[in-house]
């Protein structure tokens, strides 16, 4: 493989592999050699750094961006590599909120192009091998790393944190992960690590007593920090205790968030022997880094005094907590959904939510797995199609009518809702 000459030559190289989102499991590589394999040639940078392993189904991005937050704030040097991007590559790839820049992506590619030449790594594999190393560079005291896709064969699961954490699990991927809860939790459980506890958050008992089992085998602590069930008030999360609940107020408005916050709190708790943090250092960071009400793709307001909401809601379960926000949010005024989805994602479940919506627009994707609209349209009544040319007629009509609307059914598609956003922010100051 040539050198590279430009960040140009290295995404044009990156946009050549086949990724998951598009190509589905054709783009996928199950297992832990190929990974180690690349790791080795590259000197294991990953060996030796402090980390915080996180997956599940729902709220694993939120929770590493929170925990980003707490030990950035605090004064740590702290990595945080997430999957998959919304808008650039090197958002990936982050510390103390500063994304990889240009010059070390280069850098990367061209230590080791014949390396990858040679083992021809997967898209995540590469983005994982690349994460290690960056951090390696930057010295991390700690790095957040979640889970791509699963956790027992997963490519970021060579690693040895201090602790694990399963936010949650449902049905997701069930094509590679099972359709059985248990199967699931024991893919997810397969991130626990011999000694090392583990944080878990809103599970059905059925997907407790599977990590359990695997934890007791293992020698590890699990920690429950959603049971008892943290309260909401308005924004203001209350972690149950010995006496009165300790309340951390948050400008989030998603009620599921206090899961969330209840998991940070526990593991900065676990870790203030090796990483010492005080509870206020910790509540200040969830209260700034909430102050927008979401976190990015995460039920986030697109338009300032206008109800426009972006969700990455990719599942049942979270799209479902999507809707009952809407819902509360609408307080009986339209609710509309233009949405994009994968086809996998097409389930008698996910199509009895969407037909709630009282108005349905589909934006059809270019990308393998995407549904198209036809497709969708055979089983969505009164579905019509969204073009994003005449974006700005819509917003005006949506406006109008005082309706409540949401962008949702995939991370993969937020780039072209911000791009439509950023397009008419200037003439949107125009429309009352």
């Amino acid at each position: 493989m040539a050198a590279f000459n430009s960040i140009e030559e290295v995404h044009a190289f990156l946009n050549s592999i086949p990724m998951f989102q598009d190509k589905g499991l054709k783009a996928a590589r199950f297992g832990l050699d190929g990974i180690r394999a690349l790791l080795q040639g590259m000197g294991n940078p990953h060996e030796g750094l402090k980390i915080i392993h996180v997956a599940g189904t729902n709220g694993k991005g939120s929770v590493c961006y929170l925990l980003h937050a707490v030990y950035s704030n605090a004064g740590y040097t702290t990595g945080m590599y997430t999957s998959p991007h919304l808008s650039r590559y090197s958002e990936r790839f982050v510390v103390n909120g500063d994304e990889i820049s240009d010059d070390l992506l280069l850098a990367f590619f061209n230590a080791y192009a014949g390396l990858i030449e040679e083992q021809r790594p997967t898209y995540f594999e590469i983005s994982t091998a690349l994460a290690f190393w960056f951090f390696r560079q930057r010295g991390t005291d700690i790095a957040i790393i979640e889970t791509g896709l699963g956790g027992r064969l997963d490519a970021t699961n060579v690693v040895n944190p201090l602790v694990s954490v399963i936010t949650s699990i449902g049905f997701d991927h069930t094509d590679v992960l099972g359709s059985e809860i248990s199967g699931i939790a024991a893919e997810k459980a397969g991130i626990i690590k011999p000694g090392k506890p583990v944080v878990i958050g809103r599970l059905s008992e059925e997907a407790v007593t599977v990590i359990h089992r695997r934890a007791a085998s293992l020698g590890s602590d699990v920690y429950r920090p959603a049971d008892p069930e943290p309260l909401w008030d308005k924004g203001k999360v209350g972690l149950p205790g010995r006496g009165e609940p300790l309340w951390i107020e948050t400008g989030f408005i998603q009620p599921v968030q206090r899961y969330n916050v209840a998991m940070v709190c526990c593991v900065t708790d676990i870790l203030s022997r090796v990483l010492p943090i005080k509870h206020e250092q910790t509540a200040l960071a969830i209260f700034q880094t909430s102050q927008k009400g979401s976190l990015p793709g995460r039920f986030e307001r697109m338009m300032a005094g206008h109800d426009f909401y972006f969700d990455g809601a990719h599942n049942t379960e979270a799209f479902a907590e999507a809707f009952k926000l809407l819902d509360e949010l609408a307080a009986g005024r339209k609710k509309i959904l233009v949405f994009s989805i994968m086809r996998d994602k097409l389930t008698n479940d996910m199509l009895s939510i969407v037909s709630q919506f009282d108005e349905l627009y589909y934006l059809e994707s270019n990308m393998n797995r995407a549904a198209l609209y036809q497709e969708v349209c055979a089983l969505v009544p009164n579905l019509k199609r969204f073009n994003e040319e005449n974006w700005v007629f819509y917003q005006k009509l949506f406006i109008s009518e005082s309706a409540v609307t949401l962008f949702s059914g995939s991370f993969y598609f937020y780039r072209r809702v911000l791009d439509m956003f950023q397009r008419t922010q200037k003439t949107s100051s125009q429309i009352s």
